[in-house]
């Protein structure tokens, strides 16, 4: 069975670079077992996950993309998977400290994802401090946002000790015709003859798709020219360009810093504000204290670009992207923290409604007007002319709050201590 990915789900693959990785992910820690043998916990995992692969068909799909990306990719079934090559067993020198173990996981998430087999892969690692070991999620953009990642892989999980039986199988998926390139490109070849009015129904819809991509852009050049932009949202290319603001590298970094729920929500009720609000307050804080501490002058406020999921109720199990976006003021200019937090908490509020209802139909018309060819090749040439060095920044950063799970998992039988989105 064919399926396309959409073009927004397709953009995030073509437009991958080698420093600009599109890889999301999660680090979820487990209860350790007194007396526990790893390999017995390693074997446990392995089987769970393969007796349940079948409920997450994405897992064991890999993409094809058509000679020169002239047709969007699509999601065939890999007939040689090998559940071997994505879960992978490492260990820290016994007991692994905070340090080893953060940067075992920078060095897994700089890894790219291999575009010839289904692309995640999850790292086990043993060795932690009293006899806990943790998980390591990786999976590529294209297939999930956060919040449809949290949702489908949540079925590897358990809401108790016990771990339950694997759903029924469904009847086996039909053999895709576009298991190799030129095999995707003959086969659009072949529906374009098939019906010869689809080419006039993909004009026509590009024209429509064009009026729309130009009304955007025709309101966010009104804005820009007479500078009309509110103070409680911020027009794109409006932020300042600071030392963050570069090409990205291949090496990523991961650090933690752990600040209990309750009270972050807690302060959240207090104030009236959320807690994706303390979030982004006490970013904004904390990075205008480091930018200030490399000896840059703060003459503009930083801007945040927040990922916002808006879908439907109901279709948090759905993959794919879903996704808006909005671009936030950090305020770093108000140095009370209370004040702080009020302002930004009052721009977002505005700013969410908005964005909510205008979707995310932009995200997807823009590379859908494009077509996946020069979406691909504007990809490439961004990052080998080391354009990011030079253009202005969309945000200054990105800023993402995913929620954790409402109610405790185990997975195998062990009990999950914590998940924290990468």
């Amino acid at each position: 069975m064919t399926s396309y990915l959409n073009p927004l789900d397709s953009a995030f693959l073509l437009l991958e670079t080698e420093g600009a990785a599109m890889r999301i992910g999660a680090v979820i820690e487990l209860e350790g077992v007194a007396g526990e043998d790893p390999t017995t916990r390693y074997e446990q995992i392995k089987t769970n996950i393969a007796e349940r692969l079948h409920e997450i068909p994405v897992l064991t799909q890999r993409v094809v993309r058509a000679p020169f990306d002239l047709v969007w990719p699509v999601l065939v079934e890999d007939q040689e998977f090998d559940l071997d090559r994505h879960l992978v067993r490492v260990a820290l020198p016994s007991p692994g400290s905070g340090a080893q173990f953060d940067a075992l996981v920078a060095d897994f998430f700089s890894r790219p994802l291999s575009p010839q087999r289904p692309l995640w892969q999850l790292l086990l690692i043993e060795g932690l401090e009293s006899g806990r070991s943790a998980l390591a999620l990786k999976v590529h953009h294209a297939l999930a946002d956060g919040v449809s990642g949290a949702e489908t892989f949540a079925n590897l999980f358990d809401i108790s000790p016990d771990v339950r039986e694997p759903l029924p199988r469904a009847t086996e998926a039909v053999a895709s015709d576009a298991t190799t390139p030129l095999g995707l490109l003959w086969l659009n070849v072949r529906r374009l003859l098939a019906t010869p009015t689809a080419l006039l129904d993909v004009v026509t819809s590009w024209m429509a798709r064009v009026e729309e991509v130009a009304r955007a852009l025709l309101r966010f050049f009104l804005l820009r020219t007479k500078r009309a932009a509110s103070s409680e949202q911020p027009t794109i290319f409006e932020a300042r360009r600071t030392s963050l603001n570069a090409a990205p590298g291949v090496d990523k970094e991961y650090h933690r810093t752990r600040v209990p729920l309750a009270e972050v929500k807690l302060a959240a009720k207090r104030r009236g504000v959320s807690v994706t609000d303390v979030v982004v307050a006490s970013v904004s804080g904390a990075l205008a204290r480091f930018l200030v501490e490399r000896g840059e002058t703060l003459t503009r406020d930083l801007v945040a670009f927040v990922p916002i999921n808006v879908r439907p109720d109901g279709e948090s199990e759905s993959l794919g992207n879903q996704i808006s976006g909005m671009l936030v003021r950090l305020h770093t200019e108000l140095l009370d923290r209370e004040e702080r937090v009020l302002a930004i908490s009052k721009d977002a509020k505005k700013t969410l409604g908005e964005q909510r209802r205008r979707r995310a139909q932009i995200f997807i018309d823009v590379p859908r007007l494009l077509g996946p060819t020069l979406v691909s090749w504007g990809g490439r040439l961004l990052g080998a002319l080391g354009l990011f060095n030079h253009l202005p920044p969309l945000a200054n950063l990105m800023i993402s709050s995913v929620p954790g799970p409402p109610l405790p998992l185990w997975i195998s039988g062990r009990r999950v201590l914590s998940a924290a989105p990468v």
